[in-house]
């Protein structure tokens, strides 16, 4: 299972506070929402402030892909990158050498990522 992480200066926030090994977003969010309140006097998160937390929320743990998950017929796949950024560099690689892709498409880059697996 992944774990989340997150740190108040991802969102430009002068402020220390960090939460690591969350079990679930959902977790790591009503963590987030107590901290609020109390150290920032936040007693509802805005919309645009949420979305910019969900962006830099982490996922710790395994990443893994198939191309097969996202309807191409060749077989490749990546196990146990150690993060989503080192998995989307190595398959670009694998794009280049084997599919003649000089970038991967917007919208292939999204399914893409719907796909990868964090264990």
């Amino acid at each position: 299972m992944p774990k989340y992480s997150f740190s108040c200066a991802s969102v430009g926030m002068n402020c220390g506070f960090e939460i690591v090994n969350a079990d679930s977003e959902e977790e790591l969010l009503e963590m987030l929402k107590i901290h609020a309140k109390s150290s920032h006097g936040v007693t509802s998160i805005p919309p645009e402030l949420l979305a910019k937390i969900k962006q830099n929320i982490k996922k710790a743990g395994k990443y893994s892909f198939s191309c097969a998950s996202v309807g191409m017929n060749c077989g490749f796949e990546i196990v146990n990158a150690d993060s989503e950024e080192e998995l989307l560099d190595e398959l670009m690689v694998h794009a280049k050498m084997s599919h003649n892709l000089s970038s991967i498409p917007p919208d292939t880059l999204n399914k893409i990522k719907q796909n990868i697996k964090v264990m």
